[in-house]
């Protein structure tokens, strides 16, 4: 029997996916190579970019140090329903095909306990 909870998280998902959706390209790989026993994949999922946070060495915004570094996460929140036999691994790659440039990100950690959503979190490549 169906929750109430994922009876209600399916509907918002079924109203906020076709918006904010994209095309993507799964590259998975393995030894820093493309697998050749997976082949690539192409879905349609919501992908989040920060906004580029800068930041020190420390984690902190401190100004005693005198090197930062920019770093811009993003996560990706696959829709489980319409892909439930999907398995990303850390290492893997994400392609954003319909964005300009066409950016490549790297899976650098995965979520897989949400009920509706494979979470996964991303670095640029």
């Amino acid at each position: 029997m169906r929750s109430e909870f994922r009876g209600l998280a399916e509907e918002l998902m079924g109203e906020v996916d076709p918006v904010m959706a994209e095309p993507l390209r799964l590259s998975f790989m393995k030894d820093g190579r493309l697998d050749p026993g997976r082949e690539q994949r192409a879905i349609e999922a919501v992908l989040r970019i920060g906004g580029g946070k800068e930041t020190s060495a420390a984690g902190s915004l401190t100004r005693s140090w005198r090197t930062r570094i920019s770093a811009q996460r993003g996560e990706l929140h696959v829709d489980r329903i319409a892909y439930p036999d999907l398995v990303v691994n850390v290492g893997d790659r994400v392609q954003a095909t319909e964005r300009s440039g066409e950016p490549w990100f790297e899976i650098l950690g995965v979520d897989d306990r949400h009920m509706t959503r494979l979470v996964v979190q991303l670095g640029e490549v």
